[in-house]
């Protein structure tokens, strides 16, 4: 996995993967909006922009974690923990704090992250005690 200073790059990494095969098209009657079946990753065509690099960020992880529970339960706990590793990849703690200095609903926020709302909720949710205060610590200190 290659992740460096600054914002990464899902697509870049998915290209990395050279075992992976990525396809578009009707995952079929389900509400996914992509799956990961093998070397075989499939998104929805029709997801905006923000939902394909946050689902290709998920279905990596996927990819490196290779964990995928029949029981119910730890299915959820995996789903939860695959969609929180992405979103921490997604957004960056100083990203998200420039954008809540200004922007009041998640929407917006999540536009300009590049993410879709899941994944910023996701993020927001994950947050440590400690990057918890943070954040509310520079949002507070520098007004936009």
């Amino acid at each position: 996995m290659t992740i460096e200073r600054g914002t990464w790059h899902p697509w870049r990494e998915a290209r990395a993967r050279n075992w992976l095969e990525i396809r578009f098209g009707d995952i079929g009657h389900t509400t996914l909006a992509g799956c990961i079946n093998g070397r075989r990753i499939q998104l929805a065509d029709d997801l905006t922009q923000a939902e394909r690099r946050c689902t290709i960020a998920h279905e990596l992880v996927h990819d490196e974690r290779r964990v995928y529970p029949r029981d119910p339960v730890l299915q959820a706990r995996e789903e939860t923990a695959v969609h929180e590793i992405a979103a921490r990849r997604l957004i960056e703690l100083e990203d998200l704090v420039d954008v809540l200095r200004w922007a009041r609903h998640a929407t917006e926020v999540a536009d300009e992250l590049w993410v879709d709302v899941p994944t910023l909720l996701a993020r927001v949710r994950a947050l440590t005690d400690d990057e918890r205060a943070w954040v509310d610590a520079q949002v507070e200190d520098r007004p936009c």
